[in-house]
């Protein structure tokens, strides 16, 4: 059982779980929701680039693929980021 514990996977599996736990907490305030939402989607950006490294192991895959992922993901965050922030209320 201990094995399984100090596996890479799982403790990358536990910091996933743990970031859903904050963002489910984040929205338990009902003050700030559009400073709430934007930290979604940033901690949906961190849980996907964890997914990206360690699950589909790009850490230990070839820089080009690498970079390329990272390059696209911190794209896509920002657009969102961005276009959910340029919104009205």
């Amino acid at each position: 059982m201990t094995a399984v514990l100090r596996h890479p996977m799982t403790k990358v599996w536990l910091l996933l779980t743990t970031a859903t736990l904050v963002v489910f907490a984040l929205f338990e305030n009902e003050h700030a929701v559009r400073v709430m939402t934007g930290m979604t989607i940033l901690i949906a950006g961190f849980k996907v680039r964890l997914v990206f490294l360690h699950f589909m192991e790009l850490d230990s895959g070839a820089m080009p693929w690498r970079a390329i992922a990272e390059v696209w993901l911190a794209a896509v965050t920002a657009m969102m980021l961005f276009s959910y922030l340029q919104t009205p209320l």
